[in-house]
């Protein structure tokens, strides 16, 4: 999609269990929160937003972001962005889909920064981050600099590869990344894994 290359350290392992949403913070979220839930995770203000900016691809469903828009309109959100939201979220129940990234949604780009300094934010945790006056100088940054951009994305990615990090016999090694491996598959890849190493030992 356009993105930065990077590269992540090697011999982390697979958790057994996925990251829940009580991992993550909410679409409802302000920034103060978003800080707070971040920098307890040793993120400081500048990563933080860094990595909101994986929302320049992908979708939410209406639920994230009709609070914006019902029964009131949220004063923050550029009104012609509004009407066009209402038109694929009618209703506040409504459960269809729209992009975050308006100006390139296929493409991997600073163009969630743009968006955010438009006032077409698509979540209260995305536009507040240039509400806010401790992250709208980074929002700027990055909205004019897309090389910057990807460097703090990069750089903030890698450090979260670096959390609660799995090595040894803790975890597993997947044999499909999006699925936990079944006993006897795991102990096959384990073998498959030792046999390989002691190959090359």
């Amino acid at each position: 999609s356009g993105g930065p290359n990077y590269d992540l350290p090697l011999g982390r392992r697979d958790s057994k269990t996925f990251a829940t949403v009580v991992n993550l913070p909410s679409p409802f979220s302000n920034t103060t929160v978003i800080l707070n839930d971040f920098r307890e995770k040793t993120f400081n203000a500048r990563e933080t937003v860094a990595l909101s900016g994986g929302h320049t691809v992908g979708l939410a469903h209406c639920p994230a972001f009709t609070n914006r828009l019902y029964p009131k309109q949220d004063p923050t959100l550029d009104k012609t962005f509004a009407n066009n939201l209402k038109k694929t979220c009618p209703t506040s129940d409504s459960n269809n889909t729209t992009v975050f990234d308006i100006r390139s949604p296929n493409v991997f780009d600073n163009k969630y920064y743009v968006d955010l300094m438009n006032r077409q934010g698509l979540l209260t945790s995305d536009q507040d981050l240039y509400t806010d006056k401790r992250t709208r100088s980074i929002v700027t940054s990055f909205a004019v600099d897309q090389s910057l951009f990807f460097q703090e994305f990069a750089n903030s990615m890698i450090k979260m590869s670096q959390l609660s990090v799995l090595t040894g016999k803790q975890g597993e090694i997947r044999a499909k990344c999006s699925v936990k491996n079944s006993n006897n598959l795991a102990s096959v890849v384990e073998d498959v894994i030792e046999e390989a190493w002691s190959g090359i030992i």
